[in-house]
């Protein structure tokens, strides 16, 4: 048996290692990722009017997923709907103190986890490993099309 490295083996494993730490980090909250990722992205279009059918487009979630899964952190009290002036039929997705609270958590939880990785690593091997990850998103992008 051949002791090679395989690049996508070990960018693979990692995604795993990363995404079961994360999981935990939103865990802790009794969110599940999908949840984390919806309040992180109603904190950042602060300004915007979000409604269901952004976060199904923006997710690629079919309607009665994103009912269910908006009825339950509604329920949770991690957001609220305000009906919309515009239109009495749709209703606004705003995050609530508690939704907010969870975002920042998730924020220095990822930072911690940044410096977590980035740990014995000198900011030229970084600058590699980065340029490195754009080629092969490259080539990748390059033999799909």
């Amino acid at each position: 048996m051949e002791n090679k490295k395989h690049v996508g083996y070990e960018i693979h494993t990692l995604d795993n290692m990363i995404g079961r730490k994360v999981a935990v980090l939103c865990e802790k909250e009794g969110l599940t990722q999908m949840q984390s990722w919806i309040i992180g992205y109603l904190y950042t279009h602060p300004s915007e009017n979000i409604f269901q059918k952004d976060i199904e487009a923006q997710f690629h979630i079919a309607r009665s997923t994103a009912t269910g899964i908006l009825q339950l952190m509604e329920k949770r009290e991690f957001l609220y709907r305000e009906p919309f002036s515009g239109d009495a039929r749709l209703k606004r997705l705003i995050l609530t103190e508690k939704g907010i609270s969870h975002h920042l958590s998730i924020i220095r939880d990822r930072d911690r986890m940044e410096r977590i990785l980035k740990t014995g690593i000198s900011q030229e091997d970084l600058d590699i490993f980065m340029e490195v990850i754009h080629q092969m998103k490259r080539n990748i992008e390059k033999d799909i099309s």
